[in-house]
């Protein structure tokens, strides 16, 4: 059985976290700075990655949520988790994201044992994460949107769309909704009105599905079997308020 312990304290110039027991903090170079702490067990390793600007205080409060919670992600074969009820003076993140080796790769060439008893862990909000993400849903949301290891980093909910636009002659590919920036969303609702037989579908971090359709005579809003008239202000204060 891996020690954990003793590989993480025999990281190349790893030094204890102060006000954190069983963690250590290194840098593999002068842009990153990575920080570890065993779970309670000791047999899962915590971990955040910074690139950039370290704020001590904020990782220590990060690694002792994600001990604190060890139960609702440990060995629950979720991908992507999201622990909520995090709070951190001076920041506005309000929940713990942790991601599974599969998806974070931390340790994978060097150490592949470390690696797989992993999490990484990272400041989120509750907006960002469903918790049903699959392992590939999981990997492009942590590797290609989130930008997990920036602590300063602004906050990218959760949205999934496709859409059809018959004046702008763009569209979505395929008939599966995929991740997209809000902004892509508020955009397309934006250049709806004006242009019939166009659509824009999507869903939020709850599961729910919204529909806006252009018809001849203006916009409709399907939601949960309803439809009903809208406006283009309606609708983009709709798609504002989707990811919470």
């Amino acid at each position: 059985m891996l020690n954990l312990e003793a590989v993480l304290s025999a990281m190349p110039g790893a030094a204890l976290v102060p006000g954190l027991a069983s963690a250590w903090r290194w840098s593999p170079n002068p842009m990153f700075t990575f920080t570890a702490a065993l779970s309670t067990d000791g047999r899962h390793n915590l971990q955040v990655n910074v690139r950039g600007p370290y704020d001590e205080a904020l990782v220590t409060a990060l690694l002792a949520h994600a001990r604190a919670h060890g139960g609702t992600f440990v060995g629950q074969g979720r991908p992507l988790v999201a622990v909520g009820g995090f709070h951190h003076d001076g920041t506005p993140f309000d929940t713990v994201g942790m991601a599974a080796a599969e998806v974070h790769g931390y340790h994978a060439t060097e150490n592949p044992e470390l690696s797989a008893v992993t999490y990484a862990v990272f400041p989120a909000y509750a907006s960002e994460i469903s918790g049903r993400e699959n392992e590939e849903e999981a990997w492009g949301r942590f590797r290609k949107m989130l930008r997990p290891n920036t602590l300063d980093r602004t906050e990218v909910p959760f949205v999934k769309m496709r859409y059809r636009n018959t004046r702008t002659r763009s569209m979505s590919k395929g008939d599966a909704r995929g991740f997209a920036p809000l902004d892509t969303l508020v955009r397309e609702l934006g250049l709806l009105d004006g242009a019939p037989g166009s659509f824009v579908e999507w869903e939020n971090r709850h599961g729910a599905v919204r529909r806006a359709d252009s018809t001849g005579t203006g916009l409709t809003l399907t939601h949960d079997a309803t439809q009903e008239p809208v406006n283009p202000g309606q609708l983009k204060a709709v798609a504002r308020t989707s990811g919470q």
